[in-house]
């Protein structure tokens, strides 16, 4: 989504309607992960290794499409040089995932802000006394 002049894309969010909140773990799958993001992630979270929740980052950096297919959106609009994706899972079923497509290369602030709204909607009960 593009806003005005900013490059800042909206995350999509989706959340199995089955899953009850805030969960009470998870664990980390740390395969196929820059090491610098594993450390981030440990430092924002202490992940249970025997949790049936497994949250799994993934990432592609540098994106590059030359398909002809795409020439318009690519000419017309800015097109995205990484995405990033964190998943949790419980076995093979997807009941959290947060995606966005980014305009620079994946870092850890990405991540760090990422696993920020995964804290923010699994972990932390809300305000009842919100405005919202």
């Amino acid at each position: 989504m593009m806003i005005g002049c900013s490059k800042k894309s909206e995350p999509l969010i989706k959340k199995d309607a089955n899953l009850s909140t805030p969960i009470m773990c998870m664990s980390l799958n740390e395969l196929a992960i820059e090491k610098s993001f594993i450390d981030k992630l440990h430092t924002l979270y202490t992940f249970d290794k025997d949790c049936d929740l497994k949250l799994t980052v993934k990432y592609k950096k540098d994106i590059v499409c030359n398909s002809p297919y795409n020439s318009n959106g690519k000419s017309v609009s800015q097109f995205p040089k990484s995405f990033l994706k964190l998943e949790l899972r419980r076995g093979f079923n997807i009941v959290y995932s947060y995606y966005i497509d980014l305009y620079n290369n994946v870092d850890i602030d990405d991540v760090e802000d990422a696993f920020k709204r995964v804290e923010k909607d699994l972990l932390k009960v809300e305000n009842e006394n919100s405005a919202f």
